[in-house]
C-alpha cells in the first residue's frame, strides 16, 4: 500500500512540470508575434499575391492591424534588429518578406513568380540594404 501511495505523488509532480513547460516557450521576446508571422507566412505558400499582401496578412493575424502599404512602410511596425530570428520581417526598398531562419525567406511576388514561396536570402534582388524588423 505505501508503494501505491508513492506512485500518485510523482505523477502529480509530472503534471505540474507539463503545465509549466509552455510558459518558458512563450517567454522569448521574439516568440509570440514572430511565431505567428512565421506560421502565417508558411500557411500562404502557393497563394498568388504580392510581397506586401503576404506580410500584411501575417501581421493582421498577429493582432497588428496593417492596411495596404508599401515595403518600406513595414519599418514602422517594429524595431530594426541586427540578429534576425525566424518570423522577423525582411524589408528592402522594393520588397518585403518574412525571415524563415537558416538563410531562408518566405516571399510573395518574388522574381516574377507571384506564388508565395520559400527561397534563399540571396534571391533578394530589390535595391538597398536588407533590414530585419522584429514586429511587436
Amino acid at each position: 500500500a505505501p508503494k501505491a501511495a508513492a506512485a500518485p505523488a510523482p505523477a502529480a509532480k509530472a503534471t505540474v512540470k507539463v503545465q509549466s513547460a509552455p510558459a518558458p516557450a512563450a517567454a522569448p521576446a521574439a516568440g509570440g508575434v514572430n511565431a505567428t508571422l512565421l506560421s502565417m507566412a508558411y500557411g500562404q505558400i502557393g497563394i498568388t499575391q504580392d510581397c506586401t499582401a503576404m506580410v500584411e496578412k501575417a501581421l493582421n493575424a498577429a493582432g497588428i492591424p496593417v492596411g495596404n502599404i508599401g515595403p518600406t512602410a513595414f519599418l514602422n511596425y517594429g524595431k530594426v534588429v541586427a540578429d534576425p530570428q525566424p518570423g522577423d520581417i525582411i524589408v528592402q526598398s522594393g520588397h518585403v518578406a518574412i525571415y524563415a531562419g537558416n538563410g531562408q525567406a518566405i516571399s510573395g511576388g518574388m522574381n516574377g513568380v507571384n506564388a508565395t514561396m520559400t527561397h534563399p536570402l540571396s534571391w533578394l534582388t530589390a535595391t538597398g540594404p536588407v533590414t530585419f524588423v522584429r514586429a511587436g
